[in-house]
């Protein structure tokens, strides 16, 4: 697993996370968790950053979206807000990462100290694939998570992705919690599955930790 929160101690305007992602692991909802109870260094409100509140902008780079992160980028580096730069096909923005890097080297200065800036990518095949900047690297914080392997240590990490909170959202608290475990455990199996190949599947999908939170949250609406 990783550990979001020591890593994030680490971090500030001069210096990104980066995610180096491995199957199924979701940046997104792991950010999110991290930002609920941090309070405002200048204004010292409760105003956490998260999609709801307007603090955290989540951009999927891809084509047309170079104008959209270079705006959220300014934007929080002025007003002290966390910018998450998923990259699902780093091809499609090869030619606008170097200038993700002057951007970055010129908002480590003089930003508000909020400014947090997030980025995820898969590692490349190969060294020959690799196109992130050397110094985007060089000055990032780098965390991964190395997925479990036993039918065991996936429950365990699916059940746990839950707290308290969680656990207590629904009326009726006793249902809840006793559907809670079999979809948990129902996804354990079907996350593990890609690696028996085609057979039974229309089409390859990592099922990842959103996919799980989305299926409790249905569970609880009904």
């Amino acid at each position: 697993g990783m550990d979001l929160a020591k890593s994030y101690e680490e971090t500030g305007p001069a210096a990104p996370l980066f995610f180096i992602l491995s199957p199924g692991a979701d940046p997104h909802e792991d950010t999110e968790m991290l930002g609920k109870p941090l309070v405002c260094f200048w204004c010292k409100d409760h105003s956490t950053f998260t999609v709801g509140t307007g603090r955290f902008h989540n951009i999927s780079l891809g084509q047309g979206q170079e104008m959209v992160a270079e705006e959220a980028l300014e934007k929080a580096a002025r007003r002290g807000h966390w910018v998450l730069f998923q990259v699902s096909n780093i091809y499609l923005v090869a030619k606008w990462l170097g200038t993700l890097e002057k951007l970055l080297e010129q908002y480590s200065e003089e930003s508000h100290p909020d400014f947090h800036v997030f980025i995820s990518a898969e590692p490349a095949p190969t060294p020959e694939e690799h196109i992130i900047p050397q110094e985007i690297l060089e000055n990032s914080n780098k965390i991964t998570s190395e997925p479990p392997t036993r039918m065991l240590a996936n429950l365990r990490a699916a059940l746990y992705s839950f707290d308290q909170d969680t656990l207590e959202l629904c009326i009726g608290e006793g249902e809840f919690k006793g559907i809670l475990f079999p979809l948990c455990y129902f996804h354990t199996c079907v996350a593990g599955r890609p690696k028996f190949g085609p057979r039974g599947w229309n089409g390859r999908y990592r099922f990842s930790a959103r996919d799980l939170a989305v299926c409790i949250t249905v569970h609880c609406n009904y």
